[in-house]
């Protein structure tokens, strides 16, 4: 269970996440953060009040918002669970076909599993997530190319033109094909890549420096630019209080 001690005040972000391949998730307190587009689905849960997800043109709130990919906004609330979903990840597959936020139903009791499954280690949370969204064994069948894709960018490989041989398509019609398949350049998904290994490293034990560098970072003030960007925070800020785990 999160407890409303996490907060080590009103504009910071504290409690547990837990990182692996496909997935994170996040459970504790909401704080402050800037204007951000994360390269990953986000499902953001109130746990004690419903959360509010701001964009530039209006405002979305709910006690569960899906975020897709690349929108730009700012998340408000009390606390919460939030899942990050690799745009390839399996469980993708069944979320709302949005280029928006929009709610999305998931029961409060397992909201409370997720969260309680990152409470120091217990529980499975990829388990948990799937069971919130329904997906146990009920995906449907994906694009047999979009496995082939994903196993060659985690094996390293992000070069447009090798990833198009080996589906067989020109450069050009790759491109749009993977922003078909997931609504991003595939720019943008490498460099959240790099941003998710580089978190992992950190989750591991890695210096700041050392996770920027074995993540294709310049130095680590360009992985700070990068993590703020992208999550709308600063990383020494939210690493201090929030405790890592990795799965």
């Amino acid at each position: 269970m999160v407890k409303s001690d996490l907060a080590a005040g009103p504009l910071k972000w504290s409690g547990r996440a837990w990182l692996a391949p496909g997935l994170a998730v996040f459970a504790g307190r909401a704080g402050h953060q800037d204007w951000h587009h994360h390269q990953a689905h986000q499902i953001a849960i109130g746990l004690d009040v419903p959360v509010t997800v701001e964009c530039p043109q209006r405002q979305h709130t709910g006690l569960s918002v899906f975020i897709p990919a690349g929108v730009r906004h700012r998340l408000s609330g009390g606390l919460i669970v939030s899942i990050y979903l690799d745009v390839l990840a399996d469980e993708a597959r069944v979320l709302p076909q949005s280029i928006a936020p929009t709610p999305i139903k998931i029961a409060p009791s397992d909201a409370k599993r997720i969260a309680d499954s990152l409470n120091e280690g217990a529980g499975d949370p990829q388990r948990a997530v799937r069971k919130a969204l329904q997906v146990l064994d009920v995906l449907p069948a994906p694009d047999p190319r979009v496995a082939i894709v994903s196993t060659a960018i985690h094996d390293g490989k992000v070069r447009r033109e090798e990833l198009a041989a080996l589906v067989h398509l020109s450069p050009t019609r790759f491109s749009h094909w993977f922003v078909e398949q997931t609504g991003l350049p595939l720019r943008s998904y490498a460099k959240w890549l790099r941003l998710s290994h580089a978190i992992q490293l950190l989750a591991s034990g890695s210096s700041m420096t050392e996770a920027a560098h074995a993540s294709g970072f310049s130095d680590s003030a360009h992985f700070s630019r990068t993590f703020r960007a992208l999550l709308g925070i600063d990383p020494s800020s939210a690493l201090a209080e929030v405790c890592l785990q990795q799965g």
